[in-house]
C-alpha cells in the first residue's frame, strides 16, 4: 500500500537521515532563515569521512563508518554481534552480512538510486522540512561543539501527541551544515545518532565503492520496481468479493484503481479526486489470518471509531492516515491533499456501500 510506503519512508528518516541543511555562511540565522537558507541551491561537499554511533533508549546500539564522494556512499556498521557493509556505487546498493554470509543487491534505473538514496545533505533537508514544517515548533537553542566542530543546536518540537515524527533535535556543522548530532523521541523511545569524528574533503580511494561480494555469499536479487498495475472494477470484484466502496457524488470521483501485487492476497487502491484534484486513496483487502487484524497499535497511532468499528488514527506530516477493520475486509484512507480534514475522511467512509 502506498502509505505503508510512506511509513517505511518516514522511519528511515527517523533513524538515518534526519537532518537540517543549508548554506555554507557564518552569520547568526533564525529558524526560519536557516529553513529559508536549507532549501537554496547549494555547493554540497565533494567528500567526507565520518564515524558516528547510534543508539536506541540509551542502550548499546550501533557504530559506524562511513565513506562519502561524488554522491557514492559506503558504510560499515558494527551492531547485534554482527558487520555490515553496504556500498552504493551509483547504479546499485550491495548489503553485505557477515553474521549471515548473505548480500543483498538492489539495482536502479534511470536516476532512481541517486533519487532514493543518493541525495545530498540539501535534498535531505527538504524532505524533514515538507515532513515537519506544519506539526512543529521549529527554534535555535544555542550553539555547541560536536566532534570538534561549532554547530547550531536546533530543536523541532511536535504540536500533538500523535505524528510519526515526534520531537527532534538536531546539532548542524556551521561550515559544511552537515547534521553532526540528532535526537528523536517517540512515544517515550530516544533514538540518538552523533559523529565522533568528521574529516571533511577528504581524498577518498574511488575503489571503496567497488564491492566484492565474498565466494559462498548466499545472493538475494531485491526487485526495485514498482510492480503495481491498472485494474479494472470487474477485476475487483472477482478477486476481492463484496467490499465496501465510496459513491462517486458531490465532486468525488474515483479516477484509477491500482492491483498493488502483493504477493500474499489481492490488495488494491481506489485513488480519489475532488474537482479535479488528488484527495485520497482507500486501499482494501481481504483478511486472510489473524496477524493482518488490529491487535496492537504503533507507538503513534490513536484509536478512533471508523464506521461503528474499532480504526486508527496517524499523521505522516501534512497527511494521515485512517485504518479499520470491517467484515472481513481490511480498509485504509490515506490522504493526499493536505487540505483534507480528519472529520471529512470519517464523513467520506460512513458514506460507502457494497460494491454493485
Amino acid at each position: 500500500m502506498k502509505w505503508k510506503r510512506t511509513l517505511c519512508v518516514g522511519g528511515m528518516i527517523a533513524f538515518l537521515t534526519i537532518s537540517l541543511v543549508g548554506c555554507n555562511s557564518e552569520a547568526s540565522y533564525s529558524p526560519q532563515e536557516i529553513i529559508d537558507q536549507a532549501l537554496q541551491e547549494t555547493k554540497e561537499l565533494e567528500s567526507y569521512y565520518g564515524e558516528y554511533t547510534m543508539d536506541i533508549d540509551e542502550t548499546e546500539g550501533a557504530t559506524v563508518k562511513e565513506w562519502m564522494k561524488d554522491g557514492k556512499r559506503r558504510i560499515e556498521m558494527s551492531v547485534d554481534e554482527d558487520y555490515v557493509i553496504a556500498v552504493n556505487d551509483g547504479k546499485q546498493v550491495i548489503t553485505f552480512s557477515k553474521k549471515e554470509n548473505k548480500a543483498s543487491i538492489m539495482t536502479f534505473e534511470n536516476g532512481e538510486l541517486e533519487e532514493l538514496m543518493g541525495r545530498s545533505a540539501k535534498d535531505n533537508a527538504q524532505v524533514l522540512l515538507n515532513l515537519v514544517k506544519d506539526s512543529h515548533d521549529i527554534a535555535i537553542a544555542g550553539e555547541e561543539k560536536i566532534a570538534g566542530r561549532d554547530a547550531y543546536h536546533i530543536t523541532a518540537k511536535a504540536q500533538k501527541k500523535n505524528t510519526l515524527l515526534g520531537d527532534i533535535e538536531v546539532w548542524i556543522d556551521k561550515k559544511t551544515w552537515l547534521t553532526l548530532k540528532t535526537i528523536t523521541t517517540n512515544a517515550g523511545i530516544v533514538t540518538q545518532q552523533q559523529y565522533t569524528k568528521l574529516e571533511v574533503n577528504k581524498k577518498i580511494d574511488d575503489a571503496l565503492f567497488a564491492y566484492d561480494i565474498p565466494e559462498g555469499a548466499t545472493i538475494e536479487q531485491i526487485d526495485t520496481q514498482d510492480q503495481t498495475t491498472p485494474a479494472t472494477m470487474d477485476e475487483v470484484k472477482k478477486q476481492l468479493g463484496n467490499f465496501l466502496i465510496l459513491p462517486e457524488k458531490d465532486g468525488l470521483t474515483l479516477s484509477t484503481i491500482l492491483d498493488m501485487k502483493v504477493e500474499e492476497r489481492p490488495e488494491f487502491s481506489f485513488e480519489y479526486e475532488k474537482d479535479e484534484q488528488p484527495a485520497f486513496s482507500v486501499s482494501v483487502f481481504k483478511v486472510v489470518s489473524n496477524y493482518e487484524t488490529f491487535g496492537g497499535n504503533l507507538a503513534n497511532e490513536e484509536d478512533i471509531q471508523v464506521r461503528g468499528q474499532k480504526g486508527t488514527y496517524m499523521e505522516l506530516g501534512d497527511r494521515f492516515v485512517i485504518s479499520w477493520y470491517e467484515n472481513g475486509y481490511q480498509y485504509s484512507i490515506l490522504t493526499e491533499n493536505p487540505d483534507v480534514t480528519k472529520e471529512e475522511i470519517l464523513a467520506y467512509a460512513k458514506e460507502m456501500t457494497i460494491v454493485q
